[in-house]
Order: structure tokens, then C-alpha cells, then sequence
């Protein structure tokens, strides 16, 4: 569980920066773009915000077949949880470790 929440915190840490390139580099913004994620940030308004320590911020999702789960994962503006939404999928090798993840979606929920 800390593995998905530390990935999670490093992949709001690359929005707030917009350090794109490192989410391009691991394949993460394969079905939403950076020109889609940068526009509905943008649209919503405010200042995206760390997201806070603790599993609450999380709604995970696992995969009947193991290999995987989708993260739900409120995100934070202005200091505040938002109705704004990251949609997450992580994927597993046999070791159980993260392998892959990637951006589904960004949309309010």
C-alpha cells in the first residue's frame, strides 16, 4: 500500500511542477495528453496541492486476475480535497512490484 500511495504523491508532485517528460518517459499519459491534463487543471481553477499523508485520499480498485488495480485519487486545490478526480491504473511483475501505471482519466467525479 505505500508503494501505491508513493507513486500516486509522485505523480500530483509531477503536475504541480509539470514535469510531463517524466510521466511521458514511463508511458503514463498514454490515453490522456498533457495538453488534456494541463487544459482540465487549468479549467478547474486553483492551485493543485500535495495530497495529504494517509489511504483517505485513495479509492483502489483491484484486478479480479491480481495483475493489477485502478486508484481513484482525489486530488487537492488550494489546500482543499476537491471533487477532481486522477484515475490511475497500476500494473504488477510476478514479484508483486509496481511494473507499470498510467493516467486513465482526470475528470470530475
Amino acid at each position: 500500500m505505500d508503494d501505491i500511495y508513493k507513486l500516486c504523491k509522485e505523480i500530483v508532485t509531477c503536475l504541480q511542477n509539470e514535469d510531463y517528460d517524466f510521466l511521458n518517459e514511463h508511458n503514463a499519459l498514454c490515453r490522456v495528453s498533457e495538453e488534456d491534463m494541463k487544459r482540465v487543471l487549468h479549467e478547474y481553477g486553483g492551485c493543485l496541492s500535495t495530497i495529504p499523508n494517509g489511504e483517505d485520499t485513495l479509492d483502489i480498485y483491484k484486478y479480479n486476475d491480481n495483475s493489477g488495480l485502478k486508484v481513484d485519487l482525489d486530488l487537492w486545490i488550494d489546500g482543499k480535497r476537491s471533487d477532481l478526480t486522477l484515475q490511475i491504473e497500476i500494473k504488477f511483475d510476478k514479484n508483486n512490484k509496481i511494473s507499470s501505471y498510467m493516467i486513465l482519466d482526470i475528470l470530475v467525479m
